[in-house]
C-alpha cells in the first residue's frame, strides 16, 4: 500500500483543527509564543535526557497524557497526590504501582517555572511530554495544540470506570472511547500505544494458565510465543514484565503484526481483531507502517483536545493545589 500523501495528511490536519477549536478551549501551537516561547524546546530536552538515560520512561510518559484525559478530560488530575480530604487518581487501583514519570513531570514543571512563572499548565506539560516521548523512540512527531486550564480536583474512585480496562472485549472499548468522544477507529489507532511499554505478568496470566477457567492455554496463541510466555513469567512470578510488542523501546507498527500472527498478550488487544474495523486496520498499519504514525499524531490530537470537567486555573505544582491565581 502507498504511504500516506500530502494531500491526505493536510486533510487530517483540517479535520483535527476543527475537533479541536470545537474544544471546550480554544487550543492553540502558538499559545505560549508571547508568554513563554521556550516552552516546547524547555520540555523537549528535558523529554530527551530522560528518555536517553531510561528508554522504558517513554511509555510511562506517552501513558500519563492517556491516563489524565480519560479521567476528568485532559486537566492534569492525574498528577496530584492524595490530601486528608481527597484520594486520589494516583490511588486508583488500575494506576497504583503502574504508572510512573512523576517526578520527571515535576523536574519539568520546576524548569518552566523558573523560566517562565506560572504560565505554564501541568496538562499541556503532559501532552507535550507524550509526543516528544513517542518522538524520541522511533514514531513521528505531531503538533501539540495548547492552552488547557489544569483541574483543582482528582477522585480515586472515578478512574476504574473511566479508563479501558485489558480484559474489555471490542464493544466495551468501543463505549469507553465513545464516553470521552472518540471513536472506534481513534480506539484502534491509539491501542498502537502499546507498540511501547511493558506489562506484568499477571495481566496476561487467564489467557497464559486458565483460558475460561479451563486450566488450558488460550487456543488463538501462538504455541511458540505461549511457550515462551511461559518460560519467562511463570505461574510464580506474577510481578514480573514482558514488553507488549516484539520491538520492545521502538515505537512502530509491529504491535499490529504480533496481533496478526497471534502473539497479543492483552484480552483487549486480542479483542481488537474480534471487529473487521480492527483486522482491516492491523493490516493496513503493517503494511504501511508510516500512515499508522502520522494517524498515531492525529489520534493524539483529539484525545488531547478532550475537555476539562471542572477547569481550576494553572497549577504552579503539579502534584498540588493552590489557590487560584
Amino acid at each position: 500500500m502507498a504511504s500516506t500523501s500530502p494531500k491526505s495528511l493536510l486533510l487530517l490536519v483540517l479535520a483535527v483543527a476543527v475537533v479541536v477549536s470545537d474544544a471546550q478551549l480554544q487550543l492553540s501551537e502558538t499559545f505560549y509564543d508571547a508568554t513563554c516561547p521556550q516552552a516546547a524546546s524547555i520540555v523537549q530536552q528535558k523529554v530527551n535526557a530522560f528518555v536517553d538515560a531510561d528508554r522504558g520512561l517513554a511509555a510511562a510518559l506517552m501513558r500519563l497524557h492517556f491516563h489524565d484525559c480519560f479521567v476528568r478530560g485532559c486537566d492534569g488530575s492525574v498528577l496530584l497526590n492524595s490530601t486528608d480530604t481527597m484520594l486520589t487518581e494516583k490511588e486508583a487501583l488500575l494506576n497504583k504501582g503502574s504508572l510512573r514519570g512523576f517526578e520527571q513531570i515535576d523536574e519539568i514543571k520546576m524548569e518552566l517555572e523558573c523560566a517562565c512563572p506560572g504560565v505554564v499548565s501541568c496538562a499541556d506539560i503532559l501532552a507535550l511530554v507524550a509526543r516528544d516521548a513517542t518522538a524520541k523512540v522511533g514514531g513521528t512527531s505531531w503538533p501539540v495544540f495548547l492552552g488547557r486550564i489544569d483541574g483543582g480536583a482528582s477522585f480515586a474512585d472515578e478512574v476504574n470506570s473511566s479508563l479501558p480496562e485489558r480484559t474489555d472485549n471490542f464493544t466495551q472499548l468501543v463505549a469507553r472511547f465513545a464516553r470521552v468522544g472518540l471513536d472506534a477507529r481513534d480506539m484502534v489507532i491509539l491501542s498502537g500505544g502499546h507498540s511501547i511499554g511493558q506489562v506484568h505478568c499477571g495481566a496476561f496470566f487467564e489467557r497464559l494458565y486458565n483460558f475460561q477457567g479451563l486450566n488450558i492455554t488460550d487456543p488463538s496463541m501462538d504455541p511458540e510465543f505461549a511457550a515462551m510466555l511461559k518460560v519467562q513469567c511463570p505461574p510464580t512470578k506474577p510481578f514480573g514484565f514482558m514488553a507488549l510488542d516484539a520491538t520492545n523501546g521502538t515505537f512502530d507498527s509491529a504491535y499490529y503484526l504480533d496481533l496478526l500472527t497471534n502473539k497479543g498478550l492483552l484480552e483487549s488487544d486480542v479483542a481488537l481483531l474480534s471487529d473487521p474495523l480492527g483486522v482491516e486496520y492491523a493490516i493496513r498499519a503493517v503494511q504501511d507502517p508510516m500512515a499508522f504514525l502520522n494517524e498515531f499524531g492525529w489520534a493524539m490530537i483529539k484525545m488531547g483536545a478532550i475537555p476539562a470537567l471542572e477547569p481550576y486555573g494553572w497549577r504552579r505544582h503539579c502534584a498540588f493545589v493552590e489557590p487560584k491565581f
